[in-house]
């Protein structure tokens, strides 16, 4: 492949569109083209949201120090350019990344970081789904309770609960409200 070919957008178009086809490889290039030359362009930006989408491409390729090279570097980027929801995004990313790599206490780091950022900028959908992640790596690491009291937060900030998550809701308020009054606490 010829990078001098592809101007930056359609360098990431390609790139998208080799990563729907599940060709890992090829799509990491064309990211990554498509970084550099927006790097060069001065475009900083543009180019950490193509080190994420190299990040997001290693991650499915299973090349997981790879990943978290690009996702790191790319958040970086984006908490010294002050874009939060990005930032946010990127710690959501690197949550996902290590709790895969079993290194579950990075993983509860970068989610809580992630959460907190979702709330900061009001954005309740995204902090729900960054807990409800993190409930799941908890529930993985052994963590039941703590799982639990995550995942009855995910549920919280929903912004549009379905009718099972509603009744999850009520049940795990009913099963508070049991707790507080009962005689053996």
């Amino acid at each position: 492949m010829n990078d001098a070919v592809l101007d930056p957008q359609t360098a990431a178009a390609e790139g998208q569109r080799l990563f729907a086809q599940k060709q890992y490889q090829a799509a990491a290039e064309r990211f990554s083209q498509a970084q550099r030359a927006y790097a060069e362009a001065g475009d900083e930006l543009k180019a950490a949201e193509m080190l994420n989408n190299v990040g997001i491409v290693y991650r499915r390729a299973r090349k997981h120090k790879a990943a978290v090279s690009a996702l790191e570097e790319a958040r970086q980027v984006f908490a010294r350019l002050g874009d939060q929801p990005r930032e946010a995004q990127v710690l959501g990313n690197l949550g996902g990344l290590y709790s895969k790599m079993k290194r579950y206490a990075e993983a509860e780091a970068c989610f809580q970081d992630a959460a907190k950022l979702f709330q900061e900028l009001d954005d309740w959908g995204r902090q729900a789904e960054t807990l409800r992640a993190m409930a799941i790596m908890q529930f993985k690491w052994g963590r039941r309770s703590k799982a639990l009291v995550t995942y009855e937060d995910a549920l919280y900030y929903l912004p549009n609960p379905n009718v099972l998550q509603r009744l999850t809701r009520l049940l795990l308020k009913m099963r508070g409200l049991i707790l507080r009054l009962s005689p053996f606490r």
